[in-house]
């Protein structure tokens, strides 16, 4: 395979103030970009109670991913209420957790995707043993931080944390993605590239940073790439734009070696996102390009 995404689906509510809907979620359900842009192969790890959805089933097997690591233990799947208000802001509950996900939870074929990339929604849900032994074993690394920068109360409200105890997990990726909040949850510094430097000191060769509607900036060792917001024909729901931009560039970026590409890449992978609600309408290769080749030629 391609690329494996590992982390829990869960099984949204979105409240925005026009609609109320039920709709799969979780950065993994977002790997189901991976085949439509072309991916050799692309599979996912993650654990779903029995209360999960046969419907969801039949749409993660229908965009091409393969299905052998989705495994069902307990009762409950993951499940996240996204609340968002006319600004965009959101605020987020937790009604129920799937267990952790584990190293026998990944076969050999996993481990021999040249991309694995961890998408945890929480912070104990997947074993740091599991990105060891995916660094042991995978061309490429990488690890969405999201869930590692989230505390979960005993009402289930989401709340923003520090995120302290990260050398170990952060010297076993090659690529690391934050939203620039979480990137200043995770280190101390006086300016985004100061904070960025630490990062990449740690172990990571590449550091994604998203501003949301002020694009995203990329640091590697020897570069800083400034990529634009590329523009999305409608706005309906920005839920997951996080997850398909870090799966567009970590495709790409293996593909073409070229950063400043990948980002763009990245970038227009988003902006389909955020025209439906959920991961359902991902565009195809030649949708992505063919939006991105004004930013490739400015």
């Amino acid at each position: 395979m391609e690329i494996v995404v590992a982390g829990h689906l869960s099984r949204d509510l979105i409240i925005t103030p026009n609609t109320t809907k039920e709709a799969l979620g979780g950065g993994t359900a977002y790997a189901m970009l991976a085949p439509s842009i072309g991916a050799f192969g692309a599979g996912i790890v993650t654990k779903v109670g029995t209360d999960f959805e046969q419907s969801y089933r039949d749409t993660l097997r229908s965009s091409g991913l393969d299905l052998s690591g989705l495994l069902t233990e307990g009762p409950k799947s993951t499940r996240f209420v996204n609340k968002y208000d006319t600004s965009g802001a959101r605020v987020q509950y937790v009604e129920a957790l799937a267990p952790p996900i584990r190293p026998k939870d990944f076969t050999d074929d996993h481990l021999e995707a040249n991309v694995i990339h961890f998408s945890p929604l929480t912070a104990e849900e997947i074993s740091t043993e599991c990105i060891k032994q995916a660094r042991s074993s995978a061309a490429l690394t990488s690890l969405d931080v999201q869930g590692y920068t989230r505390s979960i109360d005993r009402s289930g409200v989401v709340t923003p944390k520090n995120w302290t105890a990260r050398d170990e997990i952060l010297e076993l990726v090659d690529v690391v993605k934050f939203h620039v909040s979480e990137l200043f949850a995770t280190v101390r510094a006086e300016s985004e590239l100061s904070a960025a430097s630490q990062i990449l000191s740690l172990g990571p060769r590449v550091v994604l940073v998203t501003h949301g509607q002020r694009g995203s900036v990329i640091y590697t060792r020897n570069s800083q790439v400034k990529i634009p917001l590329v523009l999305a024909r409608v706005q309906a729901d920005t839920t997951g734009c996080g997850d398909t931009y870090t799966i567009g560039f970590l495709l790409e970026y293996m593909r073409s070696g070229d950063v400043r590409r990948a980002g763009l890449f990245a970038a227009t992978c988003a902006s389909f996102n955020v025209e439906s609600v959920g991961p359902y309408d991902m565009p195809t290769r030649s949708m992505v390009e063919s939006r991105m080749r004004a930013y490739i030629q400015a």
